[in-house]
């Protein structure tokens, strides 16, 4: 059956430039994730201590940017410091996180992650389904630009 409405066997044999592509920066998107720190969940920075904080300014949430006070305990000493948060009661307290290089000038803390240590899985199961779903956007991709398919139909 060489009469079929202009499909060629050429044209049927998927197009290797086209799978590349998708192959290559799949695998370029996975190495980046996996060699950026901090992009699946950890920390980010090696040196980041968690400690406890104290709500000395509380703001509403009314305000955009609002920004409480807390006093934090740095190397036996009492500071105060700015966190990016709104609507806790005076004196209420959680765990934040100090960065590596509280020096002596203004202090901004963050509110710690509720997980206190990071899961050995997550890592291998996040790059897995990173990869999995980098896998399915080029098949997408290929089904895509490859076109559809006429089928013979039988009467």
């Amino acid at each position: 059956m060489s009469g079929r409405s202009g499909t060629s066997a050429k044209r049927a044999l998927p197009r290797w430039r086209e799978v590349a592509v998708a192959v290559v920066t799949g695998v370029l998107v996975v190495l980046a994730v996996a060699l950026t720190p901090g992009v699946l969940g950890g920390s980010g920075g090696s040196g980041d201590a968690v400690v406890r904080a104290t709500v000395t300014k509380p703001l509403p949430c009314t305000n955009t940017g609002a920004r409480e006070g807390v006093r934090v305990e740095v190397d036996g000493q009492r500071r105060d410091a700015t966190l990016s948060a709104c609507g806790h009661n005076e004196g209420e307290q959680f765990d934040v996180v100090l960065p590596a290089d509280a020096g002596a000038g203004p202090l901004e803390v963050r509110i710690a992650p509720s997980v206190a240590g990071q899961s050995t899985l997550l890592r291998p199961v996040a790059l897995g389904l990173l990869a999995l779903s980098c896998l399915s956007g080029g098949l997408y991709a290929w089904l895509f630009l490859r076109g559809p398919r006429r089928r013979p139909v039988l009467i």
